[in-house]
């Protein structure tokens, strides 16, 4: 009875599945965890490159330095006298200019007093006036106005010619300034000149200026 009672475990068999099966059966697909040591290195270099590109880009963009750009913007006369005598031919008057200055760097100009002058022709000089020193704050354009500049013929070495173009009743001029001043951008700091040259018609029995043209 205990014999009968008594049974006997045998260890299961485990069979392993043949190829068919295993070729036959469902795949599973595993995410990669890691990229080739390779891969790695592309990535750094390439980001390298990308920040290396920007850090260029941004220094030529701000630490390029221009210089200031001026022109006349309108310039009106005032006590106009001149007489064509051929014996003693003469012209005086005086020229209120309104010029503008373009500062189009990252840092502020600043520049010190500056002359402006006033030549007839391929005469000489016949006027010249001081163009009071100031600040112009990056990327802005200042007005400076009612400049002052008194004109005559009396500053002429040769006046040959002079009586012609009074009786003609124009005179060509040509405004000239330079303007020097140091301009700061991320602590550097560097001279510039800005050079202004503006030719003009002065009609004198209008007693105005025309076609002002500013290179």
């Amino acid at each position: 009875m205990a014999d009968e009672d008594r049974m006997t475990l045998a260890p299961t068999e485990i069979y392993g599945r043949s190829d068919e099966e295993q070729q036959n059966g469902p795949k599973i697909w595993r995410r990669k965890t890691e990229d080739p040591p390779g891969n790695c290195l592309v990535y750094s270099l390439t980001i390298i490159v990308i920040v290396f590109a920007v850090c260029l880009i941004l220094s030529i963009i701000f630490l390029h330095i221009s210089k200031p750009e001026i022109e006349t913007v309108s310039i009106s006369t005032r006590d106009l006298l001149f007489s064509g005598n051929s014996s003693s031919p003469y012209f005086n008057a005086t020229l209120v200019s309104d010029i503008s200055i373009r500062n189009s760097n990252f840092g502020a100009f600043e520049f010190e007093d500056s002359s402006l002058r006033i030549v007839y022709a391929d005469h000489g000089v016949v006027g010249e006036t001081t163009i009071g020193g100031r600040r112009v704050e990056a990327h802005k354009t200042v007005r400076v106005t009612g400049i002052e500049a008194e004109i005559g013929s009396f500053r002429l070495l040769n006046t040959r010619g002079l009586d012609s173009d009074l009786r003609s009743g124009f005179l060509e001029l040509t405004s000239v300034a330079e303007v020097r001043g140091r301009i700061r951008v991320m602590g550097r700091r560097k001279w510039k000149i800005g050079v202004m040259s503006c030719t003009m018609r002065l009609n004198l029995n209008g007693r105005f200026i025309q076609n002002l043209l500013c290179d």
